[in-house]
């Protein structure tokens, strides 16, 4: 069953941090079977690190990032609870059948008092394009939600009328600031070595976070980081390129990907983290400054967008770059196929309109009211479920 099991604050304080220099011995792993309730009622002085570590390490497994495709959502949609986080008007304009509009700042009351998420086997977010509900299902699965994902290019890949977002998204902007055809031995050093025999983790190079009960902290942070604007999680190209331009050093800069396609080329003055494996609290989580902004960057943004909340959770000032790699190389990408045509990502699934939303659950009703090619059929593209990485 599902359980919410974060968001009840309880009285009391941590009692202060004595971080040793060594905690643990050797190389550890997630331990799956520690009782997560019981990891945030201790009065012990842990970090929020060591708790989600502790708790199974979400962020280093095959789930991360969750995220299901439009198809899955046609498919499966009636059973789920459906969360469109956009502003009222343009939910207004067209949404999927059965969904809730839910501001971004307002899903954690709406997951524990109006639907409560335990009782549906998933909770989808649906943005714009993707990127903005990436960073709330981040933020909702480390608040204690263990059932909510992203719907994979949000409206704009649900329905053609609202696509205009991803094909202006892609793109090959900024190209005097990419680095092409690296040379493996010149970018980072392989740490590989160095982890096996790593003997412990120095905490004291974490964010520091008021000392406070862990269940107390977390739904603290969760509310809080719900609350930002845009720019405060999310860069656009425009904000991104011109700052560090200006100055490399304005943010540290990490393109989340595996290494052969980093070497193909990467963001000058980026480094390479590896996915489900590099943001851990034994890899390389504490090589992140905590005194600067991070800047993470992927392939599509959603699953930079997940690394980003799982960071600001921690403490960190972190944000995701709009569209990733697809936003300023796409015709790279596309060319050694790693990068599906834009056209192929977008649908033309069924819409409604209206500012309420409708009292059945059924998702797939109404053929939309602006279709891209007016007078021609609506094509169900089958695509198949995405959950684990993105597009």
């Amino acid at each position: 069953m599902k359980k919410i099991i974060l968001l009840i604050l309880i009285s009391g304080t941590l009692s202060a941090c004595k971080h040793s220099s060594t905690i643990y011995n050797g190389e550890p792993v997630g331990k799956k079977d520690v009782n997560f309730e019981n990891l945030l009622r201790t009065a012990q002085p842990k970090t929020l690190a060591e708790i989600y570590y502790e708790h199974g390490n979400f962020i280093n497994t095959k789930q991360f990032p969750p995220v299901v495709s439009a198809q899955s959502v046609l498919d499966n949609g009636k059973d789920w609870l459906l969360i469109d986080i956009r502003k009222p008007a343009a939910y207004e304009a067209g949404h999927i059948n059965g969904a809730y509009n839910v501001p971004k700042d307002k899903v954690l009351e709406f997951l524990t008092k109006k639907q409560k998420a335990a009782a549906y086997p998933k909770v989808v977010f649906i943005c714009y394009s993707g990127q903005m509900a990436s960073y709330v299902t981040g933020i909702t699965r480390y608040a204690g939600f263990d059932n909510t994902y992203t719907m994979l290019y949000g409206m704009a890949g649900w329905n053609s009328s609202f696509s205009d977002i991803l094909k202006k998204g892609f793109g090959d902007r900024y190209p005097e600031m990419i680095v092409k055809g690296t040379d493996k031995a010149e970018t980072i050093p392989d740490h590989s070595e160095e982890i096996a025999v790593h003997k412990g983790i120095d905490l004291s190079k974490l964010p520091k976070l008021p000392k406070k009960l862990p269940s107390i902290l977390i739904s603290e942070r969760a509310h809080q980081l719900l609350k930002q604007t845009r720019p405060q999680f999310l860069l656009k190209d425009d904000e991104y390129f011109p700052a560090i331009k200006k100055d490399i050093n304005a943010y540290y800069s990490i393109f989340y990907i595996q290494k052969p396609k980093y070497y193909a080329a990467h963001v000058k003055g980026s480094v390479q983290f590896t996915p489900r494996k590099d943001l851990s609290l034994d890899t390389r989580l504490t090589e992140i400054p905590a005194d600067k902004p991070v800047l993470i960057y992927c392939k599509t943004g959603h699953t930079s967008g997940n690394a980003t909340a799982y960071l600001d959770m921690l403490g960190y000032k972190a944000h995701s770059l709009m569209f990733g790699a697809g936003g300023f190389m796409y015709s790279l990408w596309r060319q050694k196929g790693w990068m599906s045509d834009i056209n192929d990502v977008i649908n033309d699934f069924p819409v409604v309109e209206g500012k309420k939303r409708t009292n059945n659950k059924i998702v797939a009703v109404a053929a939309p009211k602006k279709a891209a090619s007016p007078g021609k059929p609506i094509v169900k593209h089958k695509k198949k479920e995405v959950t684990g990485g993105c597009g």
